[in-house]
């Protein structure tokens, strides 16, 4: 087809494939400090990004020039860092009480695990906090998995994958980071148009029907669903390769009635498991040819560097896919390994990843607990009652 061609040609213009790897999933949490004393439980304790500032620029967005902060941080096992975003001048709005497995949005997010049962181990304090599980995954059974809920009752599974890579094997961290988001559909065929013609997640790792039990416990979780888990086989062409790689999509659609989109009369940044954020070298170039493959703009690149916290800074802009779930892109243009070493990103060739002794040293960049942090139980409504 002349589009496909056309495709292509703007691809060799930008000479990289236009998205890197999985950077990061969002989440809209009540309380950030709380939610991060929770996931650094989890291995999330390296702050790439730490933030309290007004979000001018999305302003269009959310309807409002809101105070908030953010953490965004990453895993030393390797895997997609996550961003837990509150807002401070407005209250964060509740995730919706009549909520349903199958209601379009991202669901749940998966975490790799390098064993199940040493993993659960770390809620043996709260046993609240596991909804589900050791069980197999349904779709993949030689998969190990788990459902848990975080302060907000945002759902996590807990996955042991055979094979896996991890980064860094640190020496009694039992969860690695995020490896696909759990995203609900109100047309799967659709939807595949989007995540695998536009965004280029192009290969099925299965295509899978049925009846979940590890979804039992929760609103909708025992209806027939088809599940696809989508992968690009490429390696990562990001800086930040040693830690990140492309990771894979799931996207669910369940049979009978669906509810509206999980933000639907709610702003970004309100409780919830808010967006995925894809990695780019060229924001600019990456965003106009998604546009032009048929995704839907929502905010335009910024062209000055925002300023991230923590030395760190990046361009960003928004898509969305055909239900309206948010897609980030982002680029960064500054990283600050260490107090003396700040890289200019803009001056390193695209597609060219930091050393792995650079990438090990992040490990000095850990927050140090003060003292001893019990995983909280947190009472604020989410998606599991």
């Amino acid at each position: 087809m002349q589009k496909n061609r056309g495709v292509l040609l703007v691809t060799e213009k930008l000479g990289e494939e236009l998205i890197t790897a999985m950077q990061h999933y969002g989440f809209g949490v009540a309380d950030r400090d709380k939610s991060w004393a929770f996931y650094r439980k989890l291995g999330f304790d390296v702050p790439m990004s730490l933030n309290q500032s007004y979000a001018s620029r999305m302003e269009p967005v959310v309807g409002g020039d809101y105070e908030r902060k953010v953490v965004i941080a990453a895993n030393l096992l390797g895997g997609a860092t996550l961003e837990l975003y509150q807002y401070l001048s407005t209250e964060p709005r509740p995730f919706p009480s009549n909520w349903s497995w199958g209601d379009p949005g991202m669901s749940a997010s998966a975490l790799k695990v390098p064993d199940i049962n040493l993993a659960l181990e770390l809620f043996e304090d709260t046993p609240e906090k596991v909804i589900s599980g050791p069980l197999s995954w349904t779709a993949k059974p030689e998969w190990k998995a788990a459902l848990i809920s975080d302060p907000d009752s945002l759902l996590l599974f807990l996955i042991e994958v055979p094979e896996i890579k991890y980064s860094l094997r640190k020496d009694g961290q039992r969860v690695g980071g995020a490896i696909f988001p759990t995203i609900a559909v109100t047309d799967m065929e659709r939807s595949l148009v989007f995540y695998r013609n536009i965004l280029e997640y192009k290969e099925f790792v299965y295509d899978w029907k049925g009846i979940d039990p590890v979804l039992a416990a929760i609103p909708g979780g025992d209806r027939p669903m088809r599940r696809v888990l989508l992968h690009d086989p490429r390696p990562s062409t990001s800086f930040y390769s040693f830690y990140l790689d492309r990771g894979w999509i799931e996207l669910v659609e369940v049979e009978g009635r669906k509810g509206p989109h999980i933000y639907h009369g709610r702003r970004w940044g309100d409780i919830g498991q808010m967006e995925i954020c894809l990695d780019v070298n060229d924001i600019r170039g990456t965003f106009d040819e998604l546009v032009a493959r048929g995704a839907k703009p929502i905010l335009e690149p910024n062209t000055d560097d925002f300023d991230m916290g923590h030395g760190s800074t990046a361009l960003f802009a928004y898509i969305q896919d055909p239900d309206g779930t948010m897609i980030e892109l982002a680029e960064a243009t500054r990283l600050k390994v260490t107090e003396k070493l700040s890289i200019d990103l803009r001056k390193r060739k695209p597609g060219k990843p930091f050393p792995k002794w650079m990438m090990k040293m992040l490990r000095n960049k850990r927050y140090k607990e003060q003292h001893p942090t019990a995983l909280p139980t947190g009472s604020q409504c989410g998606p599991h009652k």
